[in-house]
């Protein structure tokens, strides 16, 4: 079982609900996939500069450096074939890549290398909060009751 850290204030963004649900299920999917048993992934947000920050980071197996520059490219992957070992296609940080720039965002790596987990932060554009709606009226017949 992985122990969770989650720590994300209320952060507004203009989106399309079903892709931006997809972004962080492949985000969270492969910190899950790629950490051990026994390890950590935290997922942390903030604002900074009219933009919603949200890390998502783990414990687990790392990222080598010469795949960092790669790793949002369709169909790579490290140089074991990583993703097609642990049953993925290659395609989920592609398209992480691409929702989050439809989104007018962007996504990024770091990593210290092999063992050394993974820390992936996706920038998306703030909005103010939605107006709350306004409590109806109470109903004059029942007020009079």
């Amino acid at each position: 079982m992985h122990a969770w850290t989650v720590s994300v204030p209320a952060l507004w963004v203009d989106g399309d609900a079903t892709r931006l649900e997809q972004v962080f299920d492949n985000l969270l999917h492969n910190a899950m996939k790629y950490t051990p048993a026994d390890g950590a992934i935290a997922v942390r947000g903030h604002a900074e500069d009219g933009v919603a920050v949200f890390e998502v980071s783990d414990t687990g197996i790392g990222i080598e450096p010469a795949t960092l520059p790669l790793i949002f490219e369709a169909l790579v992957q490290g140089p074991v074939g990583i993703d097609r070992a642990q049953g993925g296609l290659g395609l989920g940080l592609a398209l992480v890549r691409e929702l989050a720039a439809l989104h007018g965002g962007g996504v990024t790596a770091a990593s210290g290398g092999d063992g050394q987990g993974s820390t992936f932060t996706l920038r998306l554009p703030l909005v103010g909060a939605p107006a709350r709606a306004a409590d109806p009226e109470p109903d004059a017949a029942a007020s009079a009751a």
